[in-house]
């Protein structure tokens, strides 16, 4: 009778003890202190993240610094118009980064035929503006059905964290893990207007020297590089200004305040409208864009169609 009773009340102990699901360990005001933290991390300021989530910066300042409670520690260090994120902010965003991105990989099924027709990209913002914006017209009338949503971005991205289905980036080809396809090579090569070219005079490698040389901030090395490939690694520009990306250096350039390196094929409108030449022939490879995700989107139908069309406008049009 007392093994009978012993075999009876196993079950009910082990109920008894099962644990509680994981989201109701996870209070609704730590949810969205979560998310509030997770959206400041993708986009690099409160603010922004207030845009995307539609509240109010100082909300999403009160959602972070109640999560720093709970954790025991800052996970963003406060600057006057900007925040860092610390150390321990670093691991959270791992963690909630790969939870969030899981989730809307896993519950874009359930919303139905739309959400699977969905198409999130994160592209290089000088290959948006130089050549996709200008040709995606045509993949939009072709797949009415699919939704396409471009976001504009030059950071590292980490594809098992971010709810993208696929990224555009410069790089040399070697992500391991991930699918890749080749778009196009990049040569760095020196523009400016023709103007500008005619009055100063610029027939050879040296003369860049006698126009303002436009730098872009992140890519400090990109002139001296050229210069040093030109056999004119000497030459110093009497003038420099400096912008943060390729595409104010364009069109920096394009207004007539100095020279640019251009990324050929990507200003090749321009070129052919004659708002930017090439005086000098000297040009040197730089990479190259490359479409890139992971091997679980294969089976993403708007993402096939996507790179089919992209790979083959390339084929075309480069």
């Amino acid at each position: 009778m007392a093994a009978n009773s012993a075999a009876v009340s196993t079950p009910r102990l082990l109920r008894a003890v099962q644990p509680l699901p994981a989201a109701t360990r996870l209070k609704p005001a730590l949810l969205l202190s979560l998310q509030a933290f997770d959206a400041a991390v993708r986009l690099g300021s409160f603010k922004e993240a207030a845009d995307a989530l539609h509240i109010t910066p100082s909300a999403i300042s009160h959602r972070i610094r109640n999560l720093e409670r709970t954790m025991g520690g800052a996970l963003f260090t406060r600057a006057h118009r900007s925040v860092q994120v610390t150390e321990s902010g670093r691991a959270l965003a791992t963690a909630t980064g790969r939870a969030f991105g899981e989730l809307v990989r896993a519950t874009a099924p359930l919303a139905g035929g739309a959400a699977n027709r969905r198409l999130r990209l994160s592209v290089s913002p000088l290959f948006a503006s130089a050549w996709l914006i200008p040709h995606v017209g045509d993949f939009i009338a072709r797949h009415p059905d699919i939704e396409l949503v471009i976001e504009n971005s030059n950071k590292l991205l980490d594809l098992e964290n971010e709810p993208f289905a696929a990224a555009v980036r410069v790089g040399d080809g070697r992500w391991p893990g991930l699918i890749v396809h080749h778009l196009m090579d990049l040569h760095a090569t020196p523009v400016a207007t023709p103007a500008l070219v005619e009055r100063l005079k610029i027939r050879q490698a040296a003369d860049v020297a006698n126009a303002p040389m436009i730098h872009v901030v992140g890519f400090p090395l990109a002139w001296p590089l050229w210069l040093r490939q030109a056999g004119v690694s000497s030459v110093k520009a009497g003038q420099a200004v400096w912008v943060d990306s390729f595409e104010d250096a364009l069109q920096l350039a394009e207004r007539g305040a100095g020279m640019a390196l251009g990324l050929a094929p990507l200003f090749a409108s321009l070129e052919q409208a004659g708002r930017l030449c090439r005086p000098i022939a000297s040009s040197h490879q730089t990479g190259g864009y490359w479409l890139v995700h992971r091997p679980q989107e294969r089976s993403n139908p708007a993402l096939r169609a996507f790179s089919r069309w992209l790979l083959d406008e390339l084929g075309r049009k480069t």
